[in-house]
């Protein structure tokens, strides 16, 4: 191998982990209430989160497959497409993870600066990635999965409270409200 190969793999994850970085951070800056909640279901149960997200995954890279084989090259971009959405909500959860391992690894200037939890957080997720075999296999696909979970177990109850919070009020033909006792 020559150095060139090895530069070339060194700078390539380096770069990968830089990205991750920024992507967390991006995600922070951009859908911060979705990230702290992520954040809080994180430092609750991770299990959960991770059983939701598995299902999801494993449906992303079924459709994915199907579209990159079956659909010619429209379905290679509409694959292309999938993996590109499927990761950006992940990783809105990751970030959230990143966030939650950063809130445990307090800092006295956190409530100046609440972004460095994510960053901290971030940083000590990216050396576990470093890790071979554990690293690369399980922890990284783990946190993904987990992601995946976390932003979808928000979006779910983002759902329920806009469906039950905004269910109409039963009212008799006296235009009292029905089931109410009382005068």
């Amino acid at each position: 191998m020559l150095m060139a190969d090895t530069m070339s793999i060194f700078f390539g994850i380096l770069g990968m982990l830089l990205a991750f970085s920024g992507l967390w951070l991006l995600c922070r800056g951009l859908w911060p209430e979705a990230v702290a909640a992520a954040a809080d279901r994180c430092g609750k149960r991770l299990w959960s989160s991770f059983l939701v997200g598995l299902p999801i995954t494993i449906a992303m890279v079924v459709v994915t497959t199907i579209l990159f084989n079956v659909l010619g090259p429209v379905g290679k971009i509409a694959s292309l497409g999938v993996v590109c959405l499927y990761m950006l909500q992940a990783h809105t959860g990751v970030s959230g993870l990143a966030t939650s391992i950063g809130r445990r690894l307090a800092a006295p200037n956190d409530e100046q600066r609440p972004w460095r939890a994510t960053l901290r957080g971030g940083v000590v997720l990216e050396l576990a990635f470093l890790l071979p075999l554990l690293g690369w296999f399980v922890i990284l696909p783990a946190s993904i999965i987990i992601g995946s979970g976390v932003a979808n177990l928000g979006l779910l109850s983002k759902l329920k409270l806009a469906l039950f919070a905004t269910s109409p009020v039963l009212r008799d033909g006296d235009g009292a409200v029905a089931g109410h006792v009382g005068g």
